[in-house]
């Protein structure tokens, strides 16, 4: 069985924050207006079969019209029972625990999305592609990516790309992580 590729892609602020106070996400489209286009975001997705998210993100993106992952398979990591209204599956448990199990079942490239889901991957390792663009904003209080609990993990940096709104893209890969015809680089 071939180990899956997990990338996780996603806007933080100077201060390391994912969403502000509250959850607020607003301030991510109001600085960012570059298209998916011209971060990458689009390659990266024609390249993911399958979406492991949080509850907490699921939830906001039920509410985002058109369903932003409209033909991929979204698996939501909840204990929380939910009426699936887009195919959507639900599955409880550790992310390397449920990464296994979406490996036996064929997935072969991951996209880690929600701050507790992407903090677990990181504490437990199995996160090979990390793509950080860098919002100019100090937001002061909100949702942090990084927190005390994380271990230390070594990444090499493999891209910088200033876009031109003024964020600035940084994407790091695991050393341990070799680049296969099935995981290939997300185009700059």
């Amino acid at each position: 069985m071939q180990k899956t590729f997990v990338s996780v892609f996603l806007g933080i602020s100077i201060d390391g924050c994912i969403a502000g106070e509250n959850g607020d996400l607003s301030w991510l489209a109001e600085l960012a207006p570059d298209s998916p286009d011209a971060t990458g975001y689009t390659a990266l997705m024609a390249q993911v079969d399958t979406l492991l998210i949080g509850r907490t993100t699921y939830d906001a993106v039920l509410g985002f019209e058109p369903w932003p992952y409209a033909g991929k398979r979204v698996v939501v990591l909840s204990h929380r029972d939910f009426a699936p209204r887009h195919g959507e599956q639900r599955r409880e448990g550790g992310v390397r625990e449920v990464l296994a199990g979406l490996a036996e079942e064929g997935c072969r490239h991951v996209y880690l999305d929600g701050g507790a889901v992407i903090r677990a991957g990181l504490r437990e390792g199995v996160i090979d592609s990390l793509t950080l663009s860098v919002l100019p904003v100090v937001l002061g209080k909100g949702v942090r990516l990084f927190d005390d609990a994380l271990p230390r993990s070594d990444w090499r940096l493999e891209d910088t790309r200033p876009l031109p709104s003024g964020v600035v893209q940084l994407r790091y890969r695991k050393p341990s992580t070799a680049l296969s015809s099935s995981t290939m680089k997300p185009e700059s």
